[in-house]
């Protein structure tokens, strides 16, 4: 009975540990002789007015052989086809009330088409059911991946920080993706590792 309660609580223990691990990944990578921190964070539109967006933000603290630190922001986010072009003049991110240029050193934009069915179900005669298409949504998106890299002081003035945004401006629209909570709390520790 003893050692059930005792496999019984290692079990629990283990468990738990795997459902509270860190969002942030370290790798070590031997063909570079690199060590990477990496942490992803998703946005959606947050606001009524906002821009109808939704954003995969990775950032990848990365320290080379000879101990060079680069961090780099690398964004992937999904636009309606008809929405505006991203100014990439006016792209920033603003830690605390610290406005921060963002600087692109790649981007790239390509149409994407997801085609879903639309499924209802029948009853026939003999009253068996029977799955058919009864139509077809088309939705068409707007895919713009960009890369940045954020000089080593910027990314250390985030462990200070209260919060933090992303602030990209779209034609007339505003994208703001605010880095607040667990992923502020997140992308401290990449920063610290």
């Amino acid at each position: 009975m003893k050692k059930i309660f005792v496999l019984t609580i290692v079990a629990f223990v283990l468990a738990s540990c795997s459902l509270f691990r860190s969002a942030v990944v370290v790798e070590n990578d031997k063909i570079m002789n690199s060590r990477r921190v990496i942490y992803d964070m998703h946005f959606t539109n947050n606001k009524r007015y906002e821009q109808s967006y939704s954003q995969l933000v990775t950032v990848m603290k990365e320290t080379d052989r000879n101990n060079v630190t680069t961090f780099t922001l690398y964004d992937v986010i999904t636009l309606p086809v008809n929405s505006f072009e991203i100014d990439e003049s006016r792209m920033y991110l603003i830690i605390n009330d610290d406005v921060i240029p963002l600087t692109n050193t790649y981007k790239k934009q390509f149409e994407h088409r997801k085609i879903s069915e639309k499924k209802d179900e029948i009853m026939k005669s003999d009253s068996t059911k029977v799955s058919v298409v009864t139509g077809y949504d088309v939705t068409n998106q707007k895919k713009v991946q960009m890369t940045h890299i954020i000089a080593p002081e910027t990314m250390h003035k985030i462990l200070e920080a209260r919060e933090a945004h992303l602030r990209y401006y779209v034609g007339p629209n505003i994208i703001n993706s605010e880095i607040k909570g667990s992923k502020l709390s997140n992308l401290k520790t990449l920063i610290k590792k």
